[in-house]
């Protein structure tokens, strides 16, 4: 990640690497970014959906005052690009939902292999 979003050594790879919008824009970074830099800069290395949403709208002020129609594109995104693996949620572990993480041997300049 940090060589493809030119991050320089020493930064930490998170959201906070992405320069703040002004206000009621839409940050410049695609939301497969966001997502693959919440996803990369939490402490487990992996987030639920919901925790996805979150970190994003955290971050970034215009995700909580948009519609929602951005969080479907996630959902789409995350079971369409090879990069995200889903991961069962122990069954001890609070909420619902499996977890998302980065599939280190997929490289970003990436695409999904055609099923036919």
């Amino acid at each position: 990640l940090r060589a493809a979003f030119d991050i320089p050594p020493g930064t930490p790879i998170n959201l906070n690497v992405l320069p703040t919008p002004p206000p009621g824009e839409r940050p410049a970074a695609t939301l497969e970014t966001l997502v693959q830099l919440a996803i990369y800069g939490s402490p487990r290395g992996k987030l639920t959906l919901q925790e996805i949403y979150a970190a994003i709208e955290d971050r970034f002020e215009y995700f909580k005052t948009t519609d929602q129609k951005w969080k479907g594109s996630i959902r789409h995104m995350l079971s369409l690009k090879s990069v995200f693996v889903s991961t069962e949620r122990p069954p001890t572990a609070p909420g619902r939902g499996n977890y998302w993480q980065l599939d280190p041997s997929v490289t970003i300049k990436y695409k999904r292999p055609r099923k036919r």
